[in-house]
């Protein structure tokens, strides 16, 4: 979710800046022909009044014939903005995470409890998503789900000028027993944001995590800067990464749309 490859968070030398990033394991190519899976970049930006998130639109269907499409990543709800990446949606037995976080942000209550139903309800949609794959393709299971990556959700809002964040990473884990499992790694700020800016990175990250490397301090205009980190990866993975980029930003005057391709309009 928000972490390097050993869990640990990774800083800059800034004070005030906090990196983070997820790195997508190569476990969920070629799954299923139904899956579309891993091919994405996010990037998320948290000060304690705002939240902004740029995404790419590529969407690849890994294991069959079907060709790469536009998508939306990033969505919003009342006042509530979001973003999700790996496997969104399996059309074999109606999975749609997206479908699934409108019906939940439906519901008023705080951020975090929305969140928490909404956990609940992936996890066990996800599972019998898996278990569906584990029972026409074994040995592809074992193989390239193992302990790894399968969803990201992003939940993100301002309320009384103080910005919430949430944010749930998904893995299939195989017991020693062989049962299929889910653990899930949580982020929930401003519980778990000591900083005053905090950037988070999903998905593909390499191209923008060398970049913040060599900033000395936090770039004034953080929409830019979120939307950048977006192009560095279309130009590092353009077969994994693709424009056109949505960015969206939520604040104490409610969610601004800075980019947002005309085919995402009209999400549920």
């Amino acid at each position: 979710m928000t972490r390097n490859a050993v869990g640990l968070p990774t800083k800059l030398a800034h004070p005030q800046l906090t990196v983070h990033w997820t790195l997508f394991f190569a476990v969920l190519a070629c799954v299923v022909a139904t899956s579309p899976l891993r091919a994405t970049t996010l990037a998320i930006v948290r000060t304690q009044e705002q939240v902004i998130i740029a995404a790419d639109s590529l969407l690849i269907w890994y294991g069959g014939d079907r060709r790469p499409q536009l998508a939306c990543k990033v969505d919003a709800h009342a006042d509530v903005i979001f973003a999700m990446a790996g496997l969104v949606r399996s059309p074999e037995n109606d999975f749609d995470a997206n479908r699934l976080t409108h019906t939940v942000l439906r519901t008023p209550g705080p951020l975090s409890e929305r969140m928490r139903v909404l956990e609940r309800l992936l996890r066990d949609r996800l599972h019998g998503t898996l278990t569906g794959i584990r029972r026409n393709l074994p040995g592809l299971l074992a193989d390239q789900f193992e302990s790894g990556f399968v969803l990201n959700i992003t939940l993100a809002t301002v309320r009384n000028r103080i910005a919430s964040l949430e944010m749930r990473d998904f893995y299939a884990v195989t017991t020693p027993d062989g049962a299929l499992q889910l653990r899930v790694a949580r982020m929930s700020c401003p519980r778990d944001c000591a900083q005053p800016a905090e950037i988070f990175g999903v998905g593909e990250t390499t191209a923008m995590m060398n970049y913040l490397d060599t900033l000395p301090g936090i770039p004034s205009e953080l929409p830019d800067l979120a939307e950048h980190l977006v192009r560095l990866e279309i130009a590092d993975q353009p077969a994994l990464v693709a424009p056109p980029i949505d960015v969206v930003r939520v604040g104490s005057n409610g969610i601004q749309w800075l980019q947002r391709k005309p085919a995402c309009t009209g999400s549920p």
